[in-house]
């Protein structure tokens, strides 16, 4: 699934609209992040209801699996009579979960649909307008005695650009990936594959570098003994090859929202807990990444006080030290891996809204079926467990 069309498509026509209704990007994030927990409520709230159902039962879970691992321990030196234990075992728990109307994956499934929507979101609020882009394409540089390795294919993977006012477009570079000699010209140039802007052309800055990712502020090594990069009067470009190697050509777009400010972030591109370019720190980050850390809690705070301990007391010992480590542990690996204060301040908006989503859900109890309900896990004679009503 391509999710940049998911983007391209849905996500920042979203932030455009809202963009020119409520008057900046930091507002409409707030609106597409409103719209899309919306939407996705429903899936949410299935989710939620599976979780619950699944702690209710989880006392009688653990009957019938205390019981198998009495008889496993039992039948250990009785391979054919642990492997009989094992199917009955198998078969008890898919009755049980029928007769409950339960489905022990039932919380996966809503977050897998859920993932290339917020897949989609992510990039929209990690690139373009928020953060400088790259078309990159790489070129290997071949000896002479390699020429006939020469190689060169169609275009590269499509990139996309937001302009100023909204307009949008989807670029390549032509060519892609070229592997030619030494003392050769290879000629660039961007194209539009689909959009409303016009002459993008004239908006590229031209780079080489040694990393097949380009970051935004990065210095790059002197790579002019490998090629060399001039422009032509049609804003293509001729990379010529001077020694073997590999270097990477990036036709680069800056950001045109990444000074955007919002309340007390102070740009809406701004990456990291401090400045690659001054080395001070970007105290607006910080704060999101603290409130991103507190939604977290809260979230899990809402779910612990609104569903029952775990049965078994180690485990209800690990679910709390989770709910202690799991904020900071974000928070830290998010100051490592950094993203954009527009990323964060999604992060933040859609975890008070989850937080709040699970609150609704979960303040009225789950109820399993009343004919269910009185169901009693007995031992039959034989030593087998089984579901009673």
């Amino acid at each position: 699934m391509d999710f940049g069309l998911i983007t391209y498509h849905c996500i920042l026509p979203m932030l455009t609209f809202f963009k020119a209704t409520l008057g900046s990007y930091g507002w409409a994030i707030i609106a597409v992040t409103i719209i899309v927990k919306g939407v996705l409520y429903p899936l949410t709230k299935q989710q939620t209801n599976s979780m619950q159902k699944m702690q209710a039962l989880q006392p009688k879970i653990k009957i019938l699996q205390d019981r198998f691992n009495q008889n496993k321990d039992r039948y250990k030196d009785k391979p054919a009579k642990l492997k009989e234990i094992q199917d009955e075992f198998q078969k008890d728990m898919m009755e049980f979960y029928q007769k409950y109307k339960v489905n022990p994956l039932g919380g996966c499934f809503p977050m897998l649909i859920q993932l290339p929507i917020l897949i989609a979101l992510f990039w929209a609020f990690n690139g373009s307008p928020f953060k400088p882009i790259a078309i990159t394409v790489p070129v290997e540089i071949l000896s002479k005695s390699n020429e006939l390795s020469k190689q060169i294919k169609g275009s590269s993977n499509p990139v996309i650009f937001v302009g100023k006012k909204g307009e949008k477009a989807r670029l390549v570079l032509n060519p892609g990936e070229v592997k030619v000699p030494v003392n050769e010209t290879v000629t660039y140039m961007t194209f539009k594959l689909e959009g409303n802007i016009d002459d993008i052309s004239n908006q590229v800055k031209w780079q080489l570098s040694d990393k097949a990712y380009y970051t935004p502020g990065s210095i790059n090594k002197d790579l002019d003994s490998f090629a060399t990069v001039t422009t032509n009067p049609d804003n293509s470009i001729n990379l010529t090859t001077k020694k073997e190697g590999r270097v990477y050509l990036n036709a680069i777009l800056k950001a045109s929202s990444d000074k955007d400010t919002f309340f007390f972030i102070s740009g809406l591109g701004k990456t990291g807990a401090v400045d690659p370019v001054t080395g001070k720190l970007n105290f607006d980050v910080i704060f999101l990444v603290i409130l991103f850390a507190m939604t977290i809690w809260l979230s899990g705070k809402v779910t612990s006080s609104s569903s029952p301990p775990p049965s078994d007391p180690k485990q209800a010992e690990m679910q709390k030290m989770m709910q202690q480590m799991m904020p900071p542990m974000v928070a830290i690996m998010t100051l490592f891996f950094p993203v954009p204060s527009g990323v964060l301040l999604y992060f933040v908006v859609s975890g008070l809204i989850q937080g709040l989503q699970t609150w609704m859900i979960m303040r009225k109890p789950v109820t399993l079926e009343p004919a269910i309900i009185t169901n009693q896990i007995e031992e039959s004679s034989n030593g087998k467990i089984k579901t009673k009503v």
